[in-house]
């Protein structure tokens, strides 16, 4: 466990992602799909490290020190990523390759330096739902996975992503702030399953912390909700904000060299505004994390 924490840490965020069926795209034709729902709201849930250490102790106090995530599952890659770089002057012509509406930021102190267009690779997800839930009656639960989710494809689809590079007007490159925008994912259940099971297995998985059932049982609406599982340490916070009457999430690290990232969702599009204050911890030009914060928000409410 020591060794393979972020091995685990993936695990739970697959645990995640099957409960919530993200992101479809059937690529067998025959396959039988149905209840498409969008995802078009967001909510973090935190895993702290003491998480981590209080999974740890359960899986040791009940003589499980060894997990082979292939026995749970496998996920599949598809589709490989494809990825062009554009003038920002073809911007209004690629538009329509998106497949979806998209804001710009307009924020006068800042200019598109570099522009990408890229298809995102997707994945597809294969749970071994007996072996999950031979897993939870170990710990003693009761609360199992459907079985009409046993060996179910799990379609996940990125799509079509804009990244661009903003400098701002008259300063040196180290200046930057990064935008990614990505259509907002979608949920497909498979036909049979029933996505209140699955739910209700997730919030009650027994070797999970209180903090993180709590934090599950707060999502009301998973069928617009997309949950972020996030990993977190002492040296980073993790604030909701609101953006033009839309969630936000604000991601900041508490000292340096700074890390500072928003992400939202407006209009079926999910947006992420990253920027490093000080990257190199010795530069006397950069801005402070205010700063960055304050860019990040008003390049945000800008975006027409």
């Amino acid at each position: 466990f020591k060794k393979y924490k972020k091995a685990i840490a993936a695990a739970l965020i697959v645990a995640f992602i099957a409960a919530s069926a993200f992101f479809p795209l059937l690529k067998n034709a025959e396959a039988k799909l149905l209840n498409i729902f969008r995802l078009n709201k967001m909510q973090v849930i935190t895993i702290t490290l003491e998480d981590m250490t209080q999974i740890q102790n359960q899986f040791y106090n009940n003589d499980i020190k060894n997990i082979t995530l292939k026995d749970y599952g496998e996920i599949i890659k598809f589709d490989s990523p494809e990825w062009r770089q554009i003038s920002p002057d073809e911007l209004d012509k690629v538009k329509s390759e998106l497949g979806y509406e998209i804001k710009l930021p307009a924020d006068e102190n800042f200019e598109i330096k570099r522009l990408y267009i890229s298809k995102i690779e997707g994945l597809e997800f294969i749970l071994k739902v007996d072996k999950i839930n031979e897993l939870i009656k170990a710990f003693g639960g009761t609360h199992l996975f459907p079985k009409e989710l046993d060996r179910k494809p799990i379609i996940i689809n990125f799509g079509k992503a804009i990244d661009m590079d903003l400098q701002r007007k008259g300063s040196s490159e180290k200046e930057m702030v990064f935008l990614e925008i990505t259509k907002t994912p979608e949920i497909v259940v498979p036909e049979g399953v029933d996505i209140d099971k699955v739910i209700d297995a997730l919030a009650n998985l027994p070797f999970l912390p209180e903090n993180i059932k709590r934090q599950i049982a707060s999502v009301t609406d998973w069928k617009e909700t997309l949950p972020i599982p996030m990993v977190m340490d002492k040296n980073t916070e993790t604030k909701e904000i609101t953006l033009r009457g839309n969630k936000g999430i604000l991601v900041v690290e508490k000292s340096g060299p700074y890390f500072v990232t928003l992400g939202w969702t407006e209009n079926e599009a999910l947006y992420n505004l990253t920027i490093w204050p000080n990257p190199t911890g010795d530069n006397k030009n950069s801005i402070t994390k205010e700063e960055a914060i304050n860019t990040l928000l008003k390049i945000a409410n800008s975006m027409r």
